[in-house]
Order: C-alpha cells, then sequence, then structure tokens
C-alpha cells in the first residue's frame, strides 16, 4: 500500500465520499475533501496522483478547481477525473476543455470507475 498510486476524492455528499472511499482504499491511498477550495488546499500537502472530482460543489465548482489545478507545473502530470450526473456531450466537453483527463456521468458502477482510473493513472 506504501507506494500505492495516492486519490483526492473531492464531492460534497458525505454519502458518495463514504462510497468512494470504501471502493478505493483497497488499492489506494485515498484522502477527502467536500469541497473545491478545500481540494486545492489539500493539494499542497497531500501530492495526489489522481483527482477524482465532482462537478456540482458548493463555492467552486469542479470546473474551476480543474482549470485552476492546471494553471500550475507542479501539477502537471496529476490526473483528474471528473464525475458528475451531467451527462450531456457540451458538459463533458466543458469537463475536457477545463483540463479533465477522463469524465465518468453518475451513477455509475464501482468496476467502471476502477477501470477509468487504471486507464487513467498508467
Amino acid at each position: 500500500m506504501k507506494n500505492s498510486p495516492k486519490i483526492l476524492i473531492v464531492d460534497d455528499d458525505p454519502t458518495n465520499l463514504r462510497f468512494l472511499d470504501e471502493v478505493l482504499s483497497d488499492q489506494f491511498l485515498v484522502q477527502s475533501v467536500s469541497s473545491g477550495e478545500e481540494a486545492l488546499e489539500r493539494l499542497h500537502t497531500y501530492n495526489p496522483d489522481l483527482l477524482l472530482l465532482d462537478i456540482m460543489l458548493p463555492g467552486m465548482d469542479g470546473y474551476e478547481v480543474c482549470q485552476e489545478v492546471r494553471k500550475s507545473k507542479h501539477y502537471e502530470n496529476m490526473k483528474i477525473i471528473l464525475i458528475s450526473a451531467k451527462a450531456m456531450a457540451d458538459e463533458k466537453r466543458k469537463g475536457y476543455e477545463a483540463g479533465g483527463d477522463a469524465y465518468i456521468t453518475k451513477p455509475f458502477n464501482h468496476i467502471d470507475l476502477l477501470e477509468k482510473i487504471r486507464q487513467v493513472i498508467n
């Protein structure tokens, strides 16, 4: 586990955070926060390999967080998977334009999520 990839989960729904932590913590080092602002603060101390980022967050939304992360050379190799219930093509395009490496729509099953994470971090 010591050399496992580190994932920072960002979601304002406690149920989603628990589910994601449960699904991911067997294979990855996981920390979670519930806002975009917290995510940007935690990046400095946690330095994750992957940011699992909900789009609809209070205050700073996931698109804004993604854009802020991509402005920093320090995080240029960090991967970002955006997660949202918004499944329209223009929403996905907006996610990729903001700097996302992948986009997953809710609801999703844990097998698809794990496969997407493996694709993105390898």
